[in-house]
């Protein structure tokens, strides 16, 4: 998620008027094919997990991720100055816990409930925004996250109305997230975008490297099918969406790339059926349908609305 975070913040696409539409259908494409592997990712986290101890999996992870973003990027990380680092650094520690947090939970989840549960990070910024810079969520904000908290109740609140082990964990993580999110919106602007992502990639792995010892014993001897499950996730969640986003951002209209990249979570329950891992019920469906919902109000409508505002202003003129 993290290239999503400089998304759901406001990072720079390309104006809806000035789109070339060839261009904008193959950025389209790239997105909805980034969305497409998140979600498959939360089925091949959670088949690996069942061997692999989550913290050693994030460890090897944030390993091969930084391996290959610095090769990638090298004048990124040389030329990082110590703003740069900080900034790098509290993003780091939000993504990571954020992750670590996801994948202990997945443990005791289904992935597609880890998917839509994890989604609603982005109900959380607008009201973890307004608790930190005082800027009171829109109505759309609120209606949104009031439908994805009804769509929560539905998929995850048992008899007793309590959260599972696996579910409670996953909307912490999803707090991280949205942390993550809200602190990229404000060091988004200060920092280059390649930067930012090798820094907190850096800490990210410092931090792993540091704290994996205490939690498991460490070791690379791992069958090939874990090896395969952490290079995998690497490549594709961590090193693929950075290009392939930083290029299709570019591109297209934020809505356009809002929206897409939410079908994270509808393609997590998709795989999660196809292997085995969920199961498909009313309370997956209704519960999934209203987080997404939530997702898309608020998503969309506060844009829709901005633009009614400045036609009108301009019919005016």
């Amino acid at each position: 998620m993290t290239q999503k975070a400089e998304l759901l913040e406001g990072a720079a696409v390309a104006p809806a008027a000035r789109l070339d539409r060839p261009k904008l259908f193959l950025a389209d494409g790239s997105l909805f094919l980034v969305a497409v592997i998140w979600g498959f990712n939360f089925v091949v986290i959670k088949s690996a997990i069942e061997t692999l101890d989550p913290m050693l999996y994030a460890m090897l992870r944030y390993v091969v991720a930084f391996v290959l973003l610095a090769a990638i990027m090298p004048s990124s990380l040389v030329r990082a100055s110590r703003s740069d680092w900080i900034y790098g650094s509290i993003l780091g520690v939000f993504y990571l816990t954020a992750l670590v947090v996801q994948t202990y939970a997945l443990q005791w989840t289904t992935p597609g409930k880890s998917g839509f549960i994890t989604g609603l990070s982005v109900a959380m910024v607008p009201f973890i925004y307004w608790i930190i810079a005082r800027r009171s969520p829109g109505p759309f904000q609120i209606l949104g996250a009031l439908i994805a908290t009804v769509g929560l109740g539905v998929l995850s609140l048992r008899g007793d109305f309590t959260l599972s082990l696996g579910d409670g964990l996953t909307l912490v993580g999803a707090l991280c997230y949205g942390l993550h999110i809200t602190a990229t919106g404000f060091f988004a602007p200060k920092v280059r975008s390649a930067t930012l992502a090798v820094t907190q990639i850096a800490a990210s792995m410092v931090l792993c490297l540091i704290i994996t010892p205490f939690v498991t014993p460490v070791t690379l001897s791992l069958p090939w099918k874990e090896w395969a499950a952490v290079i995998w996730t690497a490549v594709s969640g961590t090193v693929l969406a950075f290009v392939v986003q930083s290029w299709a951002q570019r591109h297209t209209s934020s809505t356009h790339a809002a929206v897409l990249l939410c079908l994270e979570s509808v393609f997590s329950a998709t795989f999660g059926v196809v292997f085995g891992m969920d199961s498909v019920t009313w309370r997956l469906l209704a519960g999934a349908g209203l987080i997404f919902s939530g997702i898309l109000v608020i998503e969309t409508l506060p844009t829709r609305s901005v633009r009614r505002r400045g036609s009108a202003a301009a019919a005016a003129d």
